[in-house]
């Protein structure tokens, strides 16, 4: 809906105003609303931004819920950029390979998940980088 909330507002508080105080610009703020109306009522019109209240509220949600869907999956991401960069260290031969398995052959029923990032991550930060 293409209406000008403001003005609206506006008016609508004006005859609220000129309503309450029983005064003689009653008449001229409900024209004012009138002409501002066109061919809606002031019922069809409230009945419109509910409507569009209803929208926002949904379009709100589901935002929210893409932002939450968005952080996860970054959080998820991170987690995989990580295992990518300890796989490829392993994998490429650096020296720490060799301290990392030598320890896990004595230790390997304990080195599983965490442990062993930590234990891949403390060689690699030790390696020389070139």
């Amino acid at each position: 809906m293409s209406i000008d909330k403001q003005k609206l507002q506006k008016l609508l508080w004006s005859e609220v105003a000129s309503w309450k105080a029983d005064c003689g610009e009653l008449k001229q703020n409900a024209e004012a609303l009138g002409e501002f109306l066109g061919e809606k009522t002031v019922e069809e019109v409230a009945l419109e931004l509910l409507a569009e209240n209803e929208r926002l509220t949904a379009f709100e949600e589901a935002y929210a819920t893409a932002c939450n869907v968005r952080n996860r999956l970054i959080g998820e991401n991170e987690a995989l950029r990580k295992d990518a960069e300890r796989y490829r260290w392993l994998q490429h031969g650096h020296s720490g390979y060799i301290e990392v398995v030598e320890w896990i052959g004595p230790h390997a029923t304990g080195m599983t998940g965490d442990d062993l990032d930590v234990l891949v991550d403390t060689a690699m930060s030790k390696a020389v980088q070139p």
